[in-house]
């Protein structure tokens, strides 16, 4: 029988939208092995950059276990106090799993989804959201320029926007954040590509007449998303891993809901990997780079466009890349 008056009732207390929120996912099963004996480490580094460089006014973190080991449970109560929420599976779900559990009830209207082997730099929310405000038909924006992705999933930057004079292709990015970029991934062979110049050579950039720019081509390993590309969808991973599962998951959102797929010009995130080298060790940070609420207010809401533009966007994109931009 219930006695008293509960108290709560009278408080009036409210909650608090921020407008970002950063999903961390991480799945460490054992540190003795060679591939995951620095993971502790990475994953230490990871939360410390990602902390170090987002304001805390406008962003939350969510940080997910997918039941790892025991032995890393000290790098996660180290930063506990800085996690708006912290998330432990009983068995390791997969990434996909954990990631669409997460987002598809966010309250923020823009989400980053990270890999746990990130080095952020300073600077980057602030880069992620000019791109979001010079272009608000971007949906997807990655902090690292990339170029090799320029035509994933991404047929609505080719659509009537190749009509406009926007899409120019030619040698944009230094050869220094391409350079990086290979180094984390340790996979050279992504150079090649079939086309008269390879992506290190030249790229596809979006470039507005004021001459903001940003790389056409963004990848799931770290982007910020707006929000409402996860809303109302239900599909199930019934896979824990495949390789580049998140494409059918999450890559794909962006081409039905009208969206472009960008990234930022310079490298603003590091894809450190399994092991800790000289890129982590002679990084420093600048706190005078943290986003204000001020610059987020600017970004501009999603832009409605009927199905029917939609369609026919795509449609036309698809054919443009097949035909004209993609020889």
């Amino acid at each position: 029988m219930r006695s008293g008056f509960n108290p709560e009732k009278i408080k009036e207390e409210k909650n608090v939208l921020k407008p970002h929120r950063v999903v961390v996912v991480f799945y460490i099963p054992e540190i003795e092995s060679d591939y995951y004996r620095e993971a502790g480490k990475v994953l230490d580094v990871c939360l410390d950059s990602l902390i170090k460089t987002i304001n805390p006014e406008t962003t939350n973190i969510t940080l997910i276990n997918n039941n790892s080991t025991p032995k890393v449970e000290a790098v996660v109560e180290k930063y506990r106090s800085h996690l708006d929420k912290y998330v432990f599976y009983n068995e390791n779900k997969g990434k996909v799993f954990a990631v669409l559990n997460e987002v598809r009830g966010v309250f923020e209207p823009f989400v980053t989804i990270t890999d746990s082997d990130m080095l952020f730099y300073s600077g980057w929310e602030k880069s992620v959201f000019e791109v979001f405000r010079q272009f608000p038909q971007a949906g997807v924006v990655s902090p690292i320029p990339l170029p090799y992705l320029t035509f994933h999933y991404n047929q609505n930057v080719f659509g009537f926007p190749s009509f406009s004079g926007q899409i120019q292709y030619g040698k944009f990015v230094d050869d220094e954040d391409i350079e990086l970029y290979l180094k984390g991934t340790n996979l050279p062979n992504l150079i090649n590509r079939k086309a008269k110049y390879n992506w290190k050579e030249k790229q596809f950039v979006l470039k507005k007449k004021n001459g903001f720019t940003a790389v056409i081509g963004a990848y799931h390993v770290v982007s910020t998303y707006r929000t409402d590309q996860f809303r109302n969808v239900y599909t199930f991973p019934e896979l824990k891993f495949q390789n580049s599962y998140e494409t059918n998951f999450i890559d794909c959102l962006a081409n039905p809901n009208g969206f472009f797929r960008l990234s930022t010009m310079k490298t603003f995130a590091y894809h450190i990997g399994n092991n800790l080298d000289d890129v982590v060790e002679k990084h420093q940070f600048d706190d005078s780079l943290l986003i204000s609420p001020d610059e987020i207010d600017k970004v501009v809401k999603k832009q409605h466009y009927s199905s029917w533009y939609i369609l026919w966007n795509r449609f036309i994109g698809k054919l443009l890349i097949k035909h004209l931009w993609n020889k």
